[in-house]
């Protein structure tokens, strides 16, 4: 056999040949894969997604004091957590003008309770007229007899007159005097007539079955007794509630201070914001639109994507005066298109917390 044809062993390739072979020819491609993949990865989990910021607000609901009085104490502290109806501070009242209303109701009650009521004073009155009508019918009675007596007297003066032997101004006098009770008859005729056409039309207030008590008398007694009962009470100590669920602030007043009417003495915040106000600035870059879908993001370690929408936009640019100003190059204030988001039930957003919004302009409304 000839040597040139002759069969050699092969010579063994060590591991770490091909280690080097494939670390640099191979892995810089894998690696450089792999952080391609990571890095879209965290691009789109990490990373906001938005073309607008928003801030979540909530409501602030004032609890004020509804009298001028001493502050008790308070029942709560700063930052507790309080649920609606929860009792918040003990107010005192101290108000001199309490007992001057106090006496003045009772007062009112003592009177209206004694006077007469309307159906009495009406049969009062009649009982009254009626009288009148007795007395001007004795008037008119006695002016009859007079009458007649001067009607004798005349007739025995005339012929004396006639004779001479009685003197002209006693003949006229008697004369004046009959004519005098002629016209008095007359006239209390009349009135007596008109008396009584005028009491038998008012026969119904003089009966004594009609008369008791007033109901418009003793519903405003009632009233009456409710108010009085109510000045009692002033006295009392108020207890203030929480109108609101939510996180106690710091007090503007503390226990032992005396405080007016209507001054407010803490705030409560509620702990999930109802809406998101986004500002959307100039230029837009979007036109948006009430119900126009919308993606929030939260900043949080583990953030959260919720959709909704478009709840209300503002009439005008506002300037922005929250956590989301700031002033670009060239602007003296920043100012933006206040768009305000609903909040779903189920997310929770709080007060104060910047969120990334995402508008889909060219998307259709929520279903």
């Amino acid at each position: 056999m000839s040597p040139t044809k002759q069969n050699y062993p092969r010579i063994p390739t060590p591991l770490f040949v091909y280690w080097r072979e494939f670390r640099v020819q191979a892995l810089p491609v894998v690696m450089f894969v792999l952080v391609l993949g990571a890095t879209l990865m965290v691009w789109q989990k990490w990373m906001p997604q938005s073309n607008l910021t928003g801030v979540g607000e909530g409501t602030k609901s004032l609890v004020s004091s509804p009298q001028s009085g001493l502050l008790v104490e308070f029942k709560v502290q700063a930052r507790q957590m309080v649920r609606r109806g929860d009792p918040i501070a003990v107010v005192l009242p101290v108000d001199p003008r309490a007992q001057l209303d106090l006496l003045q109701a009772k007062i009112q009650i003592a009177r209206l309770r004694y006077q007469p009521s309307m159906a009495e004073q009406n049969a009062l009155d009649y009982e009254r007229l009626r009288v009148e009508l007795m007395r001007a019918q004795t008037e008119l009675a006695i002016a009859k007899v007079n009458l007649a007596r001067t009607e004798n007297d005349v007739r025995r003066n005339t012929p004396l007159f006639e004779e001479k032997m009685l003197s002209e101004e006693l003949h006229d006098l008697s004369v004046k005097t009959r004519d005098a009770y002629q016209a008095e008859i007359e006239e209390k005729t009349k009135a007596i007539a008109a008396m009584q056409e005028r009491m038998e039309k008012l026969r119904f207030l003089g009966d004594p079955q009609s008369a008791g008590a007033d109901p418009q008398l003793v519903h405003l007694l009632n009233a009456l007794e409710t108010m009085r009962e109510e000045a009692v009470t002033n006295w009392w100590p108020v207890v203030l509630t929480a109108p609101i669920s939510g996180a106690i602030e710091p007090p503007y007043r503390h226990a032992g201070e005396f405080v007016l009417e209507g001054e407010p003495l803490v705030s409560i915040a509620s702990a999930q914001a109802e809406c998101i106000v986004a500002y959307l600035r100039q230029p837009y870059r979007a036109d948006p639109v009430i119900g126009m879908k919308a993606k929030v993001t939260t900043r949080h370690f583990k953030r959260q994507e919720f959709w909704t929408q478009i709840r209300s936009i503002g009439p005008q640019v506002e300037v922005i005066t929250n956590s989301l100003a700031y002033v670009r190059q060239g602007y003296l204030v920043d100012a933006g298109l206040p768009v305000i988001l609903e909040v779903p039930r189920n997310n929770l957003v709080r007060p104060g917390e910047v969120v990334d919004v995402w508008l889909h302009p060219e998307d259709a409304l929520l279903p």
